[in-house]
């Protein structure tokens, strides 16, 4: 079987198992060691580079496409008053449970302090003193941008290249005519462009993620670490699924906890199959509609802009990554950090969603923004395609109770 032929997901794990056994298997060995840091792990950083050459332009022009494509402001005045309650209801509550399972459970914690190169703990160290006393309000002040150009043209500015991107989205979503459209098409071309040069930095990714791997100083806490990792963030996960959801839909869309359950059985298992909010799109709106009653209108919009932007469990699962990334390299975030992470993820989520790569990138958008080094995707490489499969379920979970919500909301005023 020629190596194309193998799902990329497999190949990134089959490097990360090469990738570890490499590193425990050097130690005896200096020379081994000094030819990994001088040939090897050089690798990695360029896979990280092209990571970031793509980032910019394919979240911009993500968010933009995503918050323009919107059909109109009076659209967002109706249903969509009730809509972006729900999404943003959810979102926060995901990020927030992320960061406090984080935090409870530390599951960095187990590793003593993750061995970097001397150029990354200076960072950290600059980082642990240079954030230390700024309050969430400090730190949002120096987020907001003053220069568009000056913006995208440094990777050490994610999260004002995100905020730029959704204050031009909502701008377009208020035009009307050819020019609106033009626009449109033009940014949707760009994303369409920088998808497929995903595509490509993807196919190299197993190289890159042996050579991150290869190079780390690895032992039985690291392993050990994982595994309390996967478990920080199913927990997550599950209260999102069987706790939070069932609060809004009973609440709001009066609807039964296991008639919820019974009914979008089919959708939760193809969405858990496949990993693909997207492929589950088209059987999503047929339940919503034909097993909830919930109205065309209603459904059409809440389930196709949820689609989009309504990632709850990919948010929560950033925030207990980027947790237990800092943990790992003994950074202790402080609480405007973690502001901070909750507003990044949330953003971030709703610009990529759909987009081959997309969590990998944002995810470096993340660490970039609270500066930490984008390195540390490296640790929870290995079961992210395990963990997109639950992460998955939730999200489309959510569009479902959203819809109920929405229209048990708007049952009480007239919707066109």
């Amino acid at each position: 079987m020629g190596i194309k032929k193998i799902p990329l997901s497999t190949q990134i794990i089959a490097a990360m198992a090469i990738g570890v056994s490499w590193a425990f298997l050097q130690k005896p060995f200096p020379e081994l060691i000094a030819f990994t840091t001088d040939w090897i792990k050089p690798l990695g950083k360029i896979f990280i580079k092209l990571l970031f050459l793509v980032a910019v332009p394919l979240v911009f022009s993500s968010l933009i496409v995503g918050m323009g494509g919107l059909k109109s402001v009076s659209e967002l005045k109706k249903i969509g008053k009730y809509t972006f309650f729900i999404f943003l209801t959810t979102l926060v509550s995901a990020t927030v449970i992320g960061l406090s399972l984080a935090y409870l459970i530390s599951p960095g914690s187990k590793i003593e302090t993750l061995a970097v190169d001397k150029a990354t703990s200076e960072k950290i160290a600059a980082l642990q003193q240079s954030e230390s006393s700024d309050t969430f309000t400090g730190a949002l002040a120096k987020i907001v941008p003053d220069n568009i150009l000056h913006a995208l043209s440094d990777n050490t500015m994610m999260l004002q290249v995100v905020i730029i991107a959704f204050i031009l989205g909502i701008a377009l979503s208020k035009m009307n005519g050819d020019s609106k459209t033009k626009i449109l098409d033009a940014l949707e071309a760009v994303q369409s462009w920088f998808t497929e040069v995903i595509h490509i930095v993807m196919a190299l990714s197993p190289i890159g993620v042996f050579a991150l791997v290869a190079s780390l100083d690895l032992n039985a806490q690291v392993l050990l670490s994982l595994g309390l990792y996967m478990f920080t963030v199913v927990l997550g996960l599950a209260i999102m699924l069987f706790v939070v959801y069932p609060l809004c839909f009973t609440t709001f869309g009066k609807t039964g906890y296991l008639d919820f359950f019974s009914k979008s059985r089919a959708v939760l298992l193809m969405a858990f199959s496949t990993s693909s909010s997207n492929a589950t799109l088209p059987l999503t709106l047929n339940v919503v509609k034909e097993k909830f009653n919930v109205p065309d209108n209603i459904s059409n919009f809440v389930v196709s802009v949820g689609a989009t932007i309504n990632m709850d469990g990919t948010a929560l699962y950033k925030c207990v990554a980027v947790y237990f990334i800092a943990q790992s390299l003994g950074v202790d975030l402080t609480l405007a950090q973690m502001g901070i992470i909750i507003l990044t993820s949330i953003l971030s989520t709703a610009g990529a969603a759909g987009i081959p790569g997309a969590g990998m990138i944002t995810l470096v958008i993340i660490l970039q923004t609270v500066g930490l080094p984008a390195e540390g995707i490296v640790l929870i490489l290995a079961p992210d395609r395990l963990l997109d499969m639950f992460r998955t379920t939730v999200n489309v979970a959510g569009d479902i109770s959203a819809s109920l919500c929405v229209n048990g909301l708007a049952q009480g005023e007239k919707v066109d």
